[in-house]
């Protein structure tokens, strides 16, 4: 009787953790604290494991580290979670967090497209299109099915297919139409190539007053090069008037010429009061910085390195003060010394700690730094942003 009881009571056991991973199933997490996310991933709960890697991938309440993100995914698309298959795919597509394989990719793009969700069909037939070996008329197929459940992404791309002629016959009133929708609801890719084709009538009249309209709405939405496109239109007076200093600062926007990092100047952070720049707040600033103050480091380097021509002693002030602040935790500071190191500019260029210290300013509370990662790592091969991140992991350790 004692061992039926025993039996029945690790029956009861079992079966009250079975019920409470359905329930954690049924349950978004989207909105749930790191800690709950973690708790259901550790259970098992696919769509946990799949949000526990979102958080990993972004920085978001964690250290961003794509290694661990790729394996939380890899947990929840052995599952079948779509969104973890597609992130996981995309992963294998970059080499972020796992070794690039453009077969294991696909495989799990593939897997992610099957249920036919026009997003994944468009991530499918970009790594189809981009990819070592490329398929472009395959590609070109699956951008048309997304486009036709409604993916101005998919959309946009098939046009840029049709003008260009790759994987399908060229045929620039189809790249119009495949434009013209999404153009019109603001998407600012489309209205950049659809201003091409205007810039150079092709397919259509040739029209440079609408040309820079649309180059100019697309510029609006932040798309570099519309805004190169506009300055070009400036410079030349191609359907709006000759205006060269115009050109010049679009093209500056734009990055003609300029490596995206020397873009970005110092960052402050909104949950500090300005620093006090006059003669008395000066002073004290300077007090601060003498007893180890982090912020008034922080603030003292933010004021040099906002100068217009800082020289050369207080360039090296700067980044010295910075540093001090960095070590000891302070978000901005690391945000900033971060920037330095992939502009070069008073330590020595170099990208890998240059997204290290964006990286742990960004889990240290301040988001604008996972944005601004983001941008100045786009062109690092994927090896040296594991490389970075593995960095993080080791000094947040420390910490």
């Amino acid at each position: 009787m004692t061992a039926r009881l025993s039996g029945a009571r690790g029956l009861v056991a079992a079966l009250s953790l079975l019920c409470g991973a359905a329930a954690w199933a049924e349950t978004g997490f989207e909105t749930r604290d790191i800690d709950t996310v973690r708790r259901a991933a550790e259970q098992g709960v696919a769509a946990a494991e799949s949000e526990l890697g979102l958080r990993y991938q972004n920085g978001d309440g964690v250290l961003q580290n794509f290694l661990l993100a790729a394996d939380w995914y890899a947990r929840a698309a052995q599952q079948g979670d779509a969104d973890a298959q597609n992130r996981l795919g995309k992963f294998y597509f970059e080499g972020l967090g796992v070794e690039r394989d453009h077969t294991v990719a696909l495989r799990w793009l593939e897997a992610a497209a099957e249920g036919g969700d026009p997003r994944y069909l468009y991530d499918l037939a970009r790594a189809l299109e981009n990819g070592e070996m490329p398929d472009l008329a395959r590609a070109a197929e699956i951008y048309g099915r997304a486009a036709e459940l409604g993916d101005a992404d998919a959309a946009v791309s098939l046009g840029a297919l049709y003008q260009e002629g790759r994987g399908v016959e060229k045929d620039l009133a189809r790249a119009r139409e495949l434009y013209e929708g999404p153009a019109a609801a603001g998407h600012a890719r489309a209205q950049n190539n659809l201003g091409l084709l205007y810039a150079r009538g092709d397919g259509v009249e040739q029209d440079y007053e609408r040309a820079a309209d649309l180059f100019e709405a697309a510029a609006e939405r932040g798309l570099s090069q519309a805004k190169a496109n506009l300055g070009v239109m400036y410079e030349n007076a191609l359907g709006v008037p000759l205006d060269e200093e115009l050109a010049a600062s679009l093209y500056r926007e734009g990055g003609r010429g300029v490596e995206e990092g020397q873009q970005q100047g110092p960052v402050y952070d909104a949950r500090l009061t300005a620093p006090d720049t006059s003669a008395e707040g000066l002073r004290r600033l300077r007090q601060g910085v003498a007893s180890g103050d982090p912020v008034a480091e922080f603030q003292f380097a933010w004021i040099w390195l906002s100068a217009e021509s800082p020289t050369a002693e207080e360039l090296s002030q700067a980044v010295a003060a910075l540093k001090r602040a960095a070590s000891k935790g302070l978000a901005p500071a690391m945000a900033n010394l971060g920037i330095l190191y992939f502009q070069g500019r008073g330590v020595p260029e170099d990208y890998a700690l240059g997204h290290m210290w964006l990286a742990l300013a960004g889990t240290s509370g301040m988001a604008a730094a996972n944005d601004i990662n983001a941008r100045l790592s786009a062109k690092m091969p994927a090896s040296q942003i594991n490389e970075a991140q593995e960095m993080a992991l080791e000094r947040s350790a420390r910490r």
